[in-house]
Formats: C-alpha cells, sequence, structure tokens
C-alpha cells in the first residue's frame, strides 16, 4: 500500500476515537465497523452505507403526514469519517470474506475483535 488512496474500492475495518455525530448514519457508538471505502481526500475517508433511512414527515403541499402513513426510505448514501476522528484503519487482502458485513448491511450485532486476557 502506497497511501491511504489505495483502499479506494475495497473494504475496511475502521475504528474511530469517537461517534460524536455520526450515529444517525450509521456508524456504530461502539467499533471497529467494515465499511467500503469510496474516496479518500485531505479532510478524511468517504464510506458507504447502504441502509440509510429517512422519513418524510411533510407533504409537498407542506402538511404534517400522520405517523401510521409514514414511510421510511431507504438510500445508499457516502458519509465522511473526518481523519481527526480516525483511530485506526485495517485493510483486507483481497479474497478475505469480509464483505456481507459492511455498514448497512450486518444482518446480525457487529462482532467485536481484539485480544483475549
Amino acid at each position: 500500500m502506497q497511501d491511504a488512496r489505495d483502499l479506494i474500492g475495497q473494504t475496511a475495518l475502521v475504528k474511530l476515537t469517537s461517534n460524536d455525530g455520526l450515529s444517525f448514519v450509521g456508524v456504530p457508538e461502539e467499533g471497529p465497523f467494515l465499511c467500503k471505502v469510496v474516496a479518500v481526500d485531505e479532510i478524511g475517508i468517504w464510506v458507504e452505507n447502504k441502509r440509510f433511512v429517512t422519513v418524510e414527515i411533510r407533504s409537498s403541499a407542506g402538511r404534517y403526514i400522520p405517523k401510521s402513513r409514514q414511510k421510511p426510505e431507504r438510500h445508499v448514501v457516502n458519509l465522511l469519517l473526518p481523519w481527526r476522528i480516525v483511530q485506526t484503519v485495517v485493510r483486507f487482502h483481497k479474497g478475505d470474506e469480509v464483505e456481507a458485513k459492511k455498514l448497512g448491511e450486518a444482518v446480525c450485532p457487529p462482532e467485536r475483535i481484539g485480544f483475549l486476557k
């Protein structure tokens, strides 16, 4: 790996120092988590979340939509993880079977990794 741009298009395991302000876009409070890196720049790492949910609470005419008629919509979005909160990034070799556990795709609670005491 030459620099962080080599992460683009790859699945990475990311550990943040804090997720303040990011929980609403699907970043778990406890890390680390797997994600697909879509871009890297001087500000941080852009990652993909395939399950960003929005709910319309007002109609196009500006009227309130009752909760019983509100429908959540799922979107694929890219979000920025600023370098100042990125603690660790782990890059996997191609062929490793981690694709199914990426951000927004987990069907079960995220697994913890680490050392046993």
